[in-house]
């Protein structure tokens, strides 16, 4: 349910001091995650809430969350 490459708007599962993992809104497992670093998770959002995120990978071929609008 993850997409790699496109803009999702997922709900925030767990919040741990490097930033939370967020999971798609129709996943009732959660088993599907990712992380959303923390310098970009707006102030004041909580478990429960949801976000608009685009989804890549990083350098170490992690699926990672980002609030940054992407230039492609």
């Amino acid at each position: 349910m993850l997409k790699l490459g496109e803009k999702q708007t997922l709900k925030i599962m767990k919040k741990v001091e490097f930033g939370v993992y967020l999971k798609h809104p129709e996943d009732e497992t959660g088993e599907e995650r990712v992380l959303l670093p923390a310098k970009q998770v707006p102030a004041g959002l909580c478990p429960g809430d949801e976000i608009e995120v685009f989804l890549y990978k990083d350098s170490d071929d992690r699926l990672i969350a980002t609030t940054n609008e992407s230039k492609i």
